[in-house]
């Protein structure tokens, strides 16, 4: 389901400027992909073969012939392709009415969520889930902005049994990541991919010979090229950001998605277990009374 064209949207502002007139020539000019070799490409785009190979690496693909094979798919996929690029930054501006916040907010994040789904890597979906249902136990990291998604994605598989963990303080985080066998799986969400704990706790639950699951903006980082496993949500942040609210959105259901996917491939369990929780959740608030 990823979209070739909307893969290079996301990452053109970090790309170098020979990579950027590849990128750029490529989702102007998609089609060009499918038939050219490396170095016709390169020729076209004037730049040279080596920036189109740094182009693929950047976008987090194994090579040219897969970004070919997404630029194919998007040729007869539906008109969505050439959709409008996302709208710009949200400016602070002390003048603005609340109307006109609500309104930016809601179209800002409306627009993010819908590009998580031209991201979507349906394999590293199905990869990622075998990879939870098949794990001894399965630790959940996250700082920051990203804690309180680590904590939802934690709160999701405690419904359905799936043995996990997750803390917010950094350290005891680290500390679990030491205690990982190759047994066990590690979800590390960071929107940036390269904050300094992240990382740690990533290398160490790699040391540990743990499987890395990483949830993580599209683009290179620290944090994808450690994971085995990677699911990218939207590079949607400005450098200033708003308490990283689209970002969060995004994570938000990236998380949904995987822990949706694990009911599926496990529904004969999972769904007894989310009754039984949800009910006993819900006994227990009709037994707490009230407090005035």
């Amino acid at each position: 389901m990823t979209s070739g064209v909307a893969l290079l949207r996301e990452i053109i502002d970090s790309c170098t400027e020979s990579e950027r007139k590849i990128a750029e020539y490529l989702i102007d000019n998609p089609k060009t992909a499918v038939f050219c070799t490396i170095a016709e490409l390169a020729r076209q785009a004037d730049t040279n073969p080596p920036a189109v190979i740094r182009l693929c690496k950047r976008a987090g693909l194994s090579g040219y012939r897969e970004l070919q094979i997404l630029l194919t798919k998007d040729l007869y996929s539906t008109p969505d392709s050439d959709a409008e690029e996302p709208p710009p930054a949200f400016e602070l501006d002390s003048s603005q009415s609340v109307e006109i916040i609500a309104k930016t907010i809601v179209t800002r994040t409306t627009d993010a969520i819908e590009r998580v789904l031209s991201l979507v890597n349906t394999s590293a979906i199905e990869e990622a889930t075998a990879a939870v249902l098949g794990a001894r136990s399965v630790a959940i990291f996250g700082v920051g902005a990203s804690a309180n998604v680590a904590y939802d994605l934690y709160q999701k598989f405690s419904r359905i049994g799936i043995p996990c963990s997750f803390a917010f303080d950094a350290d005891v985080q680290i500390t679990v990541a030491c205690g990982m066998t190759s047994a066990d799986v590690a979800i590390t969400i960071s929107y940036s991919g390269k904050s300094a704990h992240t990382v740690a706790i990533a290398e160490e639950a790699k040391k540990s010979g743990a499987r890395l699951i990483g949830i993580t903006s599209v683009g290179q980082s620290t944090l994808s090229k450690l994971a085995d496993i990677v699911l990218n949500v939207p590079a949607t942040e400005p450098l200033l950001r708003t308490s990283a609210s689209l970002s969060r959105a995004t994570q938000l259901v990236m998380v949904d998605i995987l822990y949706a996917t694990v009911i599926c491939r496990s529904i004969e369990v999972s769904i007894p277990r989310l009754e039984r929780s949800l009910k006993a959740v819900h006994e227990q608030d009709i037994k707490t009374p009230a407090r005035s």
